[in-house]
């Protein structure tokens, strides 16, 4: 996944939650004491500069002390995106906007990049304590991207996840075992236990590992067969099912899988993670037969 280099907050208006995430990205990055991408807010809808909303107070209460950077509404140009932005959108019909209007891959929800998958409320018009609501919601999603955005940056890999109905509860267990490492990913579906088709996710997660969105991908079913098969259709996937380390780490160095299979009514959420782990941590050993085998494959 590309490094990220400028991180803007894109809301409709950029009256008040654009200018809180930035200022809780700033602050966070201040504390942190790392160097940390620029990032700014920007509206979708500015007709013209006003100060932004007195709201902005009751949201920072308890967290930062004032508003970072700038005290009026801007609006996102063409010229604010350079190579290596990442633009994070309150909603999904903010992010529909941006990929049509401006010329930029990088474009997320805030809740789809971090591990939270949800909306950021609106409170606009309503009590103090929705805006305190709304508040705590964004603190917790900024926070979360702001450590994937740090683990991206210091060279951690992006894991596209994705499984179907009798892979869901183990790939739960899979998110939290990256959390606890803040090694980013993106959860591609399925969302619940609903009987669903494998192949569906399996591809979505192949194209985010070829497209270049991810660079690795975990993918989980019942056996981990069909999944295997699904994502190996995709040109320039080698996904390798694996239900024991020895293959995990031996897939990585001769191979250079860069899909993980695995199958959750084959093996225990334990082993799982060790398997993971390896998965992750094994580089490909880059020797001339290997690459030879697996030009060949291609």
């Amino acid at each position: 996944m590309d490094k990220v280099r400028k991180v803007i907050f894109v809301s409709r208006s950029n009256l008040f939650l654009g200018p809180v995430a930035e200022t809780y990205y700033r602050n966070m990055s201040a504390e942190s004491g790392t160097s940390m991408p620029e990032c700014v807010s920007r509206g979708l809808v500015v007709l013209f500069p006003q100060p932004v909303s007195p709201k902005v107070n009751v949201m920072l209460t308890g967290k930062v002390k004032e508003l970072c950077h700038h005290e009026e509404t801007i609006q996102l140009a063409q010229d604010d995106i350079v190579d290596g932005t990442y633009i994070f959108t309150t909603s999904l019909s903010e992010k529909v906007s941006v990929i049509e209007d401006y010329n930029v891959k990088n474009v997320y929800t805030l809740g789809e990049f971090s591990r939270l998958n949800i909306d950021i409320p609106d409170p606009y018009g309503k009590e103090d304590s929705e805006y305190e609501k709304s508040s705590e919601v964004l603190y917790d999603t900024v926070r979360e991207i702001f450590e994937k955005i740090k683990a991206i940056n210091g060279g951690m890999k992006m894991i596209a996840l994705g499984s179907d109905h009798g892979g869901f509860e183990l790939k739960e267990k899979v998110k939290a075992h990256l959390d606890e490492q803040h090694i980013p990913y993106k959860d591609y579906g399925c969302f619940d236990t609903n009987s669903c088709d494998y192949p569906i996710y399996a591809k979505a997660v192949a194209k985010a590992v070829v497209g270049g969105e991810a660079d690795l991908g975990i993918l989980i079913c019942g056996t981990g067969i069909g999944m295997s098969m699904a994502a190996n259709k995709v040109s320039g996937i080698r996904a390798a099912l694996c239900h024991d380390t020895f293959s995990a780490e031996a897939t990585k160095l001769h191979n250079n899988a860069n899909v993980l299979c695995m199958g959750a009514r084959v093996i225990g959420p334990g082993l799982a993670m060790k398997i993971v782990d390896t998965f992750l941590n094994t580089e490909f050993s880059n020797e001339e037969r290997h690459v030879r085998r697996i030009d060949m494959l291609e």
